[in-house]
């Protein structure tokens, strides 16, 4: 099982879809639920919408060490428990809820990037703001979050998947579905990359690794960094990709290993 995290923008639609994904899709996906210190809003519930703990509880979560993701905002803490984590890998479903990017990276390095997958959310900024102009009569607010859209929307390449918004919401929920169905059925990948090693592209061209995996600033993944053995030309691909297989059609079935290791 996996946990798919989305992300993106004010007023992307990421609350909408999710409630939407969950409620066409429940049989294989379980909410992630956050804790958070604040207090209940109108018509908020325990153990759907949030737990809600006391800042004593937090404290106490933090010296056993039971916190596996968390952030601060506005003097209150948000946050993700192994207990929480447990509970859904019980259902044997995959989980799935809304990150920041902070909270992204602290969940990837703790639980394996393989096993946690970052969606983006784009939505065009004409769309966000009149959404946002409909939510706050403040003007004030409206502009501010969308301020904040403007920059937030510069992190589309910070996660592993991109979902559009840009039609319906029954489009981006079929984009988001057609991602989780090719995430869970993907084989973890555990070739041991080496420095020194000789592979051969399926083009035909070889390259050396030229050091240990080096870690994606923004998605967490691993890197592997290696050097045309003519050229000396450096590169770096995401190692899912470079130990992955392509469709090649004159190759057996169609599948060819995009890197084959030959020294």
């Amino acid at each position: 099982m996996k946990f798919f995290i989305l992300n993106g923008p004010s007023a992307a639609g990421k609350t909408v879809l999710l409630d939407f994904v969950l409620h066409n899709n429940n049989d294989c996906l379980e909410p992630i639920i956050s804790f958070t210190t604040r207090q209940p809003r109108y018509g908020e519930k325990y153990g759907r919408d949030y737990y809600f703990i006391t800042k004593e509880k937090y404290l106490q979560l933090q010296k056993d060490n039971q916190i596996i993701e968390q952030i601060e905002y506005l003097d209150n803490h948000y946050g993700v428990t192994i207990q929480e984590l447990k509970r859904v890998e019980d259902t044997r479903k995959n989980g799935i809820t809304i990150m920041t990017l902070e909270g992204i990276r602290m969940l990837k390095e703790n639980v394996g990037y393989q096993k946690v997958i970052s969606i983006f959310m784009y939505r065009d900024l004409s769309s966000i703001l009149e959404t946002l102009n409909e939510l706050y009569s403040n003007s004030a607010d409206a502009n501010r979050r969308y301020e904040m859209a403007k920059q937030e929307i510069h992190d589309i390449c910070s996660c592993d998947h991109v979902v559009y918004n840009i039609s319906s919401l029954a489009d981006a929920d079929q984009q988001l579905i057609n991602i989780i169905k090719k995430e869970i059925n993907t084989v973890p990948l555990e070739k041991s990359i080496v420095p020194g090693q000789i592979y051969k592209h399926f083009s035909g061209e070889t390259y050396e690794i030229v050091c240990d995996l080096a870690e994606h600033t923004e998605t967490v993944s691993p890197m592997v960094i290696y050097r045309d053995t003519n050229t000396g030309q450096l590169y770096a691909r995401p190692y899912e990709l470079f130990c992955g297989k392509k469709e090649w059609p004159t190759a057996v079935n169609g599948i060819i290993d995009r890197f084959e290791l030959i020294k």
